[in-house]
């Protein structure tokens, strides 16, 4: 049986190649989806706990912790409030603004909004080369790893928002977003003034941030407070939006194998109905014929998962080396890739290979 599968594979070397490639894609789609996904949220949560400070308050109005779901609805006068709280060292407005620009892996860039005297108090960053944040003026300092990976220098241009800014400077550590402008600025390219995202606050015992925490909620009810140390398992984990993006995706990817391996097998069918006709007519059992076809769909299924794994591994290493991007192979989606189209092609298979069993052998020897 096992050389007859063989022979009929490399029979239509062509096809054969087809539909590995086919499933070779969704395991490929799933296992970069992923891998990109999770990898720039476990950067992001990685960045943020570089910022050296205990605590982010945001308005239980204001969604989730993701650029992506948060407003520039925060009053920045509550300020005061947190600043005269118990415990508290400093504090910081930032304003968040996530759009779509061409940039990074996702096409996706944040900037920041900030007030740099306070930021620099709270979160310890320096100017590594240029100069600071003015209160205000189109200007934008980017971090480290930004201005190497992009040859950027004080001096260039950056467009944002359909306006130009000019790189007064480069920071470090990384922190946050990678690139920033004043707050007064931002605040009045959005229409938004007085407004922040969120409030930064360090501690004076940073071992005592619970406690601060509590008498912040405390003073502002209508606070939510994360702390930094808990970042990393956050993003790590994702956020219910990608998730939903992740399982989507993974779905359609085990769906096109599906749908592959179905339009492979019942074409392999119709072409082979002579064979089968010999087949049965030399005593090969309905099982015997059904195992076939099943064997030659497993197999397409094996060679396309291990070549989409085996893509899938060069590419990580080509983005990570020449391209910077934070990209993860996750054991759990690429382990769901993997049995997921091993499974479609026994699915897909299984309607094909019954109708080839139930052929009449005497009509199967007639077919043209």
């Amino acid at each position: 049986m096992n050389n007859l599968v063989a022979s009929n594979l490399t029979h239509h070397p062509g096809r054969t190649l087809a539909s590995v490639a086919g499933v070779a894609v969704g395991v490929i789609l799933v296992t970069l989806t992923a891998g990109l996904v999770r990898g720039m949220l476990r950067d992001r949560g990685q960045r943020d706990t570089n910022l050296a400070v205990e605590i982010l308050l945001y308005r239980n109005s204001q969604g989730g912790i993701s650029p992506a779901t948060m407003s520039v609805s925060l009053p920045v006068a509550l300020l005061d409030q947190v600043r005269a709280t118990t415990g508290v060292q400093a504090a910081t407005p930032v304003a968040q603004h996530l759009e779509f620009s061409g940039e990074g892996a996702l096409g996706l860039r944040q900037v920041d909004g900030v007030d740099f005297d306070d930021y620099q108090r709270a979160t310890g960053v320096r100017i590594v080369e240029g100069h600071a944040l003015p209160p205000s003026g189109d200007v934008m300092i980017v971090d480290v790893k930004y201005a190497a990976a992009r040859k950027t220098k004080p001096g260039d241009k950056i467009r944002w928002l359909d306006r130009e800014f000019t790189v007064a400077g480069i920071y470090e550590p990384e922190t946050g977003s990678r690139m920033m402008i004043p707050l007064r600025t931002m605040q009045d390219a959005l229409g938004a003034p007085g407004m922040c995202s969120m409030f930064l606050v360090k501690c004076e015992k940073p071992q005592e941030q619970e406690e601060v925490a509590r008498r912040i909620v405390e003073r502002l009810p209508d606070f939510r407070v994360v702390f930094t140390r808990d970042l990393p398992v956050l993003f790590a984990s994702g956020f219910a939006a990608f998730n939903v993006f992740l399982n989507s995706v993974t779905g359609l990817a085990l769906a096109i194998s599906l749908l592959i391996i179905l339009l492979t097998t019942y074409t392999t069918v119709t072409e082979r109905t002579r064979q089968i006709g010999i087949l049965k007519s030399l005593g090969a059992s309905k099982r015997f014929i059904v195992m076939v076809f099943i064997k030659e769909s497993l197999l397409l299924s094996a060679l396309g998962v291990a070549g989409g794994l085996l893509i899938a591994l060069l590419s990580r290493a080509v983005l990570r080396r020449w391209a910077g991007t934070p990209l993860e192979i996750e054991a759990g989606y690429t382990i769901c890739a993997a049995l997921g189209s091993l499974a479609s092609g026994l699915v897909g298979a299984l309607y094909p290979a019954m109708r080839a069993a139930g052929q009449n052998a005497v009509e199967a020897l007639n077919y043209e």
